[in-house]
């Protein structure tokens, strides 16, 4: 129930409480409220309790990405020698460029900083009698400046009173308190101290005989909190910081590409157009560098207003340029507030700012990081890159997607080359839904455009009978691992960052091209794969499109990952038959794979080696996740096997390796009926993930999806062995039985390391229902083998 006041206004429950419970009670009410599921808001993972003082009615929290910008040289009087910068942002583009920035003015020497002074300001408001009154209180006031000082020491041993300043407009005056606050940005710190001050200076004026206040306030709006104000320019509010810099002209060539006459044109530019804009102070974009720093270590983001206030200054020096940054207004600090949270003051810590002391050398490097980046985009906006490293890192830019209107018969009339009649008419047969894992993660990341399977029924003239086909259009290789991470990134931070450090863990660069260009030259491949009627390619357009076949009454066991009792003896045969074609046809020809650009590289066991931290951590979240599943000698085994898969990975190398499938289970195969009633046939379709691998590795997969968690060492006996004589006799080589059987391991181990794990993190945020029971069929699988091993040899099985 929505819980509401007296009057009947909807009230948020639990306020004034700040605990994991309450934060749910508000979750609930909040969806109750407004119908929408907010699934979201469930992953939280920040104390509440911690969190007093810095949120009311806790819901939940916001993840921005944060990037390493630098890093930057430093010669200040705090900030020294070399320091990255965190950026929390999600404009595209921003962290390349104070990069840029950063790598130019260190190669020139580097940014020199010095902090010129700190104010904050508070401005309470005194009403008086007359302007008499009003002027005497002034003085008065400044007059005991000694023991206003005193009475604030008693508040704050932090705050320390520098300043005071009337503001007489007639029978009123705005009383400026000027603080040095140390470490802390000490806006809630002088409020505090001001109001005691207030109150001493009422109780000493409550019976002077020519000053009687009528009334007070807290702050009458005159210091500028949180506001553009040329007081805060000219006086300061804030740290008062600035940073130059020399930039010769090799270096703004060679990094900048632009000259000393391209920068001093931009700047004089920006200048008259400040001007024109009414700007208080000319500065390209101070505020992007602040911002974002601003919301990585935890400070008072609304003070961006007045803290983004820059004074950009660039002139000509010898053939390179001398530029300077005055920022009069910088509302930050090291202690207190939003600092205090974990990645916050991790972020601090990263910059040698955490805790006291360090509030200065923030400053500086503030001051020298917003140089770099105006330098950088000062030469990026008259050289031409501004646009185009925007579009390239992340800005949107127009793309007309292709959407389901663009199949219209004049599309297909394109397409389907090979038809002697014009389409006629195109009915759409229900929605577009996702024919692999890759396209259900992806559609969520392109919901602009097409992606994922669509059935289409065409129409000829003079032909009743329509084409049945299946439309598949590729998602971006780019959009699938942004999609991974995404997903990984809910999993926690430092397995995203993990995944991030070990590159294209997935395997996903390149998978938009390889199933367009293995159904252009599919070779022995096309008697498993789906009659293919065109291909649709239009990169402008991020369009990359199959027209298939629409398997229906001819195939059977299509979609059965649910369903592994329906895959018989015989079924599997065929499918390993199917398959062992492709392997012996391509078996040991490693060398003529390579030749094919679009299938990339195979994995090697160095790269593996390096991304075992990313293993490690992935199965670490599993164990959490799955306590049932992972667990016992399997989930020993599989984790001794990360640590040392640079090792025998090296073995997997040295044997005959294939063309794979390499995503070769019950949803991606079928069986074909012979319309003349002879034997079944293979159909094996969502080849985007093709690679060089051992051929056991297709066996791996099937094995799992089509067996149960009870199979017997016999039955697998039996597979592998038919899968062995099938692909020897497709190959026209001898196998070594013994040699097979140990591929088979090792495929079986870098199946469960590699693929396993993904599909498990998948289905924590995306429920696939077959997943868990594949994951216990592997597991019966990784036993069989230790029992065998233990038995021939009495010690325990290792890949």
């Amino acid at each position: 129930m929505i819980s509401e006041s007296a009057i009947g206004i909807p009230r948020i429950p639990d306020r004034g409480h700040e605990s994991e419970i309450a934060r749910r009670h508000r979750l609930s009410w909040i969806r109750e409220l407004t119908g929408s599921e907010l699934s979201s808001l469930d992953r939280f993972q920040l104390n509440p309790t911690r969190l007093v003082g810095n949120v009311e009615n806790l819901i939940g929290s916001v993840e921005i990405p944060v990037g390493l910008a630098g890093p930057l040289l430093f010669e200040g009087e705090y900030a020294h020698g070399w320091i990255a910068a965190p950026f929390a942002t999600t404009e595209g583009a921003l962290v390349a460029s104070a990069t840029r920035g950063a790598r130019a003015v260190s190669e020139s020497g580097g940014v020199h900083t010095r902090v010129l002074g700190q104010r904050m300001v508070r401005s309470p408001r005194f009403d008086l009698d007359n302007v008499v009154a009003a002027q005497l209180f002034g003085r008065w006031v400044q007059d005991h400046h000694a023991e206003l000082a005193e009475q604030i020491a008693t508040v704050s041993q932090h705050a320390r009173l520098v300043g005071l300043r009337p503001l007489q407009v007639g029978r009123s005056v705005d009383m400026l308190f000027e603080y040095e606050t140390g470490d802390a940005s000490g806006q809630n710190m002088t409020t505090a101290c001001t109001w005691h001050a207030c109150q001493w200076i009422d109780a000493q004026l409550r019976d002077h005989p020519e000053i009687s206040i009528r009334s007070y306030c807290i702050e009458g709006n005159a210091g500028g909190d949180k506001k553009i104000a040329q007081r805060s320019l000219a006086n300061g509010r804030g740290m008062r910081v600035t940073a130059e810099c020399r930039v010769d002209g090799d270096t703004l060539r060679r990094v900048f590409k632009v000259d000393q006459a391209d920068m001093v044109r931009a700047f004089n530019i920006g200048v008259q157009g400040s001007a024109l804009s009414g700007a208080l102070s000319p500065n390209i974009n101070v505020a992007n560098a602040i911002a974002a720093i601003f919301a990585a270590t935890g400070q008072d983001i609304a003070c961006v207003h007045e803290s983004g206030s820059g004074l950009l200054g660039i002139e000509a020096d010898g053939d390179g340029i001398y530029a300077s940054l005055l920022l009069p207004a910088l509302a930050i600090g090291t202690v207190g507030g939003g600092t205090q949270l974990p990645q916050q003051s991790d972020y601090l810590e990263m910059m040698g700012c955490g805790g006291t002391g360090t509030a200065r050398r923030l400053a500086e490097v503030i001051a020298g990081y917003a140089l770099a980046l105006d330098l950088s985009t000062l030469s990026a906006v008259i050289g031409g890159q501004f646009a185009t490293a925007h579009e390239r890192l992340g800005r949107n830019r127009p793309v007309n997607w292709f959407t389901d209107p663009d199949l219209t018969p004049e599309f297909f009339d394109t397409v389907l080359t090979a038809r002697e009649r014009p389409v006629e008419t195109v009915k759409v047969i229900g929605n577009s839904t996702a024919a692999s894992v890759i396209s259900e993660l992806t559609q969520r990341v392109s919901m602009q455009k097409l992606v994922g399977v669509l059935p289409v029924d065409v129409h000829f003239l003079d032909d009743p009978n329509p084409l049945e086909v299946m439309v598949k259009a590729k998602p971006l290789d780019g959009e699938v691992v942004l999609a991974a991470h995404r997903l990984v990134s809910l999993a926690g931070g430092p397995l995203s960052e993990a995944w991030a450090r070990a590159g294209d863990a997935g395997g996903f660069l390149g998978t938009h091209m390889r199933e367009l260009e293995l159904y252009r030259n599919p070779g022995p491949l096309a008697r498993i794969m789906p009659h293919c009627y065109g291909i649709y390619e239009a990169p402008e357009r991020e369009a990359f499109l199959l027209v298939l076949e629409r398997l229906g009454d001819n195939v059977i066991l299509k979609d059965s990952a649910d369903t592994p009792e329906r895959w018989t003896a015989a079924h599997i045969h065929t499918a390993l038959r199917g398959i062992a074609d492709i392997h012996g046809h391509w078996y040991g020809r490693v060398d003529e794979l390579l030749e094919l650009p679009w299938l990339g590289p195979p994995t090697e066991a160095p790269r593996l080696a390096g991304m075992a931290e990313l293993w490690r951590g992935l199965f670490s979240h599993h164990r959490a996740e799955y306590p049932e599943l992972m667990r016992g000698p399997w989930l020993d085994r599989t984790l001794e096997r990360i640590d040392t898969i640079g090792d025998w990975w090296q073995q997997l190398e040295a044997m005959p390796r294939t063309l794979v499938h390499n995503d070769f289970n019950s949803r991606n195969i079928a069986l074909r009926r012979s319309p003349d009633g002879g034997a079944d046939t293979l159909v094996a379709y969502d080849w985007e993930l093709a690679s060089i691998h051992l051929p056991q590795r297709d066996l791996v997969e099937l094995l799992a999806y089509v067996l149960t968690p009870d199979v017997d060492a016999e039955t697998v006996e039996a597979h592998l062995e038919f899968h062995r004589r099938a692909v020897a006799d497709a190959a026209g080589v001898e196998i070594d039985p013994v040699v097979w059987r140990h591929g088979y391991r090792l495929a079986l181990a870098d199946f469960t390391i590699r693929r396993l794990s993904l599909y498990l993190l998948v289905h924590t945020v995306h429920g696939l229902r077959y997943i868990e029971r594949v994951t216990a069929t592997v597991r019966r699988l990784d036993d069989i083998e230790a029992e065998l091993a233990s038995r021939s040899t009495g010690q325990e099985f290792h890949a």
